[in-house]
C-alpha cells in the first residue's frame, strides 16, 4: 500500500521566513465562457515538500533535472525516530547507534516529531524548527556517501532559520558535495506522522525543469497493509 507523505501545497502552509510561496491565477475559465480551465502558476522550488540537489550548494553540482532518475526511488528505506524540540540539533551521537542500518539503506528517514508543531503552530514552525548539524551531515557524508541517496526529515530545513552560525550553511554544503566528490541529497518537509517504522519502498519524484537547483515532490511510502484477525 502507499501513503502519500508529501504535503498538498497551499498558499498558507509554513515555510522558510521570508521566502516566496506559492499562487495561481485563473488564465482561462469555463465561469468566463471559455471552453475549458487553465491556469499560471508561481511556486517557489523550496516551498513545501522539496528536493535539495547539489546545485543548491554547489556551482558545478547537478540540478534536480540532471540527476539520474534512479536517484528518486528507494528500495531499502530507514526510518529512525529520534526526537527533537525547536532549534534542537540531529548530531552524530543520535545516529551513531543505528550505523549498521543505516550503511544498508538508501533513504534515511529522520523522524523527529516535530510535524505536530506545523499542525499545531505553523509560525513556530517555520522559525523554530530542528536541524543537522554540520558534524551529522559529515558523519554520514563521510560514512555513507555512495549507497545513501538522500535524507528525508520531518521538519523545514536541514538548517534552523535562527542560525547566526553559518552551521546550517556548513551542513547543506556538506551533503551536497561542495568540498569533496560525491553527494548526499536532502529532502525536506516531509510527512512521516503516520508511518509505522517499517517501510519496504519510496520515492520522491520532482517536476524536471531544466535549470532549477532544486524541486518540490510528490513523495510516497510503500508499506504492509495490516489486516485485522
Amino acid at each position: 500500500m502507499r501513503r502519500l507523505i508529501s504535503y498538498p501545497i497551499s498558499p498558507d502552509m509554513p515555510g522558510w521566513p521570508g521566502n516566496p510561496t506559492y499562487s495561481a491565477a485563473p488564465f482561462e475559465s469555463m465561469e468566463q465562457g471559455m471552453a475549458d480551465n487553465t491556469y499560471t502558476v508561481t511556486l517557489f522550488n523550496h516551498f513545501g515538500t522539496h528536493f535539495d540537489a547539489p546545485r543548491h550548494f554547489t556551482a558545478d553540482g547537478p540540478t534536480i533535472s540532471d540527476l539520474p532518475f534512479d536517484t528518486f526511488f528507494y528500495s531499502a528505506p530507514l526510518l529512525l525516530d529520534i526526537p527533537k524540540g525547536s532549534r534542537e540539533k540531529v548530531e552524530p551521537e543520535d545516529l551513531i547507534p543505528f550505523e549498521e542500518q543505516i550503511g544498508r539503506c538508501d533513504l534515511l528517514m529522520i523522524r523527529t516529531g516535530y510535524a505536530r508543531v506545523r499542525r499545531e503552530d505553523p509560525e513556530e514552525y517555520s522559525h523554530n524548527s530542528p536541524a543537522v548539524s554540520s558534524r551529522a551531515a559529515r558523519y554520514l557524508r563521510d560514512r555513507f556517501t555512495g549507497r545513501l541517496k538522500a535524507v528525508a526529515l520531518d521538519f523545514l530545513s536541514l538548517a534552523t532559520p535562527h542560525d547566526d552560525s553559518g552551521d546550517g550553511v556548513l551542513a547543506h554544503q556538506i551533503m551536497l558535495g561542495k568540498f569533496q566528490p560525491g553527494y548526499i541529497c536532502i529532502i525536506e518537509d516531509v510527512d512521516m506522522t503516520r508511518l509505522p517504522s517499517k517501510i519496504s519502498a519510496a520515492a520522491a519524484v520532482p517536476l524536471f525543469l531544466e535549470g532549477i537547483d532544486s524541486g518540490p515532490v510528490t513523495m510516497w511510502a510503500e508499506i504492509e497493509e495490516q489486516h485485522g484477525n
